[in-house]
């Protein structure tokens, strides 16, 4: 039985990689398409008008977007069964087949589908949102590490140091960049609240402001427990050899 829950999990992981391996093709092809010349912006603040529902993000996307493309046109149509695939992760936690954390495995598989069909999927002024692209460059970089490290880890074979190094370490950057926009891209769609206008606000007007609020909070939950898993890993004297076949393996059982 154990034997048929690690291949399962294999192939699910396989299968995530190949997605979130594509969502980052896509992504890539679509900013390099438009990249003719390289150190130059893209469009310039005064000829671009970013569509958003409050001064902050309008000010925000004009800084970004002359130089960050749109790419949600390329990438949508595989970002969003990708990640959508991503909430049987809980339902792993759930009935034992993963050792990972329930809180952590929750707040981020939750906080992404809030943002792909709750935000992005309603809104269409996200679409064109600079800090949908980065969103997407931080995810699909990260999932391609994590889902390739955990394949080989189920399948028995020796995992490359180098990647166990990533998949430990590019959190750093990774985690801001990726919390960060997806923060932005919901603050995007809060209406304006200058001039105490926020007292019309709606009751999932405030729900998404509570979202971006939480998002600094909700990091450093995340950090903490990738420090820790980095220091059982990575850590000196203690915990495994770098390249060693992982002790945090995704089936329950050996």
């Amino acid at each position: 039985m154990m034997m048929v829950v690690r291949w399962y999990l294999a192939a699910f992981n396989a299968v995530s990689a190949v997605g979130w391996a594509y969502v980052l093709f896509l992504t890539a092809s679509a900013l390099l398409n438009e990249s003719t010349y390289a150190y130059l912006p893209l469009r310039f603040p005064w000829s671009f008008t970013p569509t958003a529902t409050n001064d902050l993000s309008r000010y925000l996307v004009s800084v970004i977007a002359p130089y960050v493309p749109p790419t949600h046109s390329a990438s949508w149509s595989v970002l969003a069964p990708v990640q959508t695939l991503a909430s049987l992760e809980v339902v792993h936690v759930l009935l034992g087949l993963v050792r990972s954390p329930l809180p952590t495995t929750v707040i981020q598989v939750s906080s992404r589908l809030i943002l792909v069909w709750g935000i992005v999927a309603r809104f269409p002024n996200t679409h064109i949102n600079p800090f949908y692209t980065t969103m997407l460059l931080a995810w699909s970089l990260t999932e391609v590490i994590r889902y390739s490290y955990y394949v080989l880890s189920l399948a028995g074979a020796q995992v490359p140091s180098w990647l166990t190094w990533l998949r430990y370490t590019t959190f750093y950057i990774l985690y801001p960049l990726g919390a960060g926009s997806e923060a932005l891209v919901t603050l995007s769609t809060i209406p304006e609240w200058k001039h105490r206008r926020y007292a019309n606000w709606s009751p999932e007007a405030w729900a998404k402001a509570a979202m971006v609020l939480i998002w600094l909070p909700g990091l450093c939950i995340m950090y903490l427990h990738m420090m820790q898993m980095r220091n059982k890993v990575l850590g000196r004297g203690k915990g495994q050899k770098l390249g060693e076949k992982p002790r945090d393996n995704r089936a329950k059982a050996e």
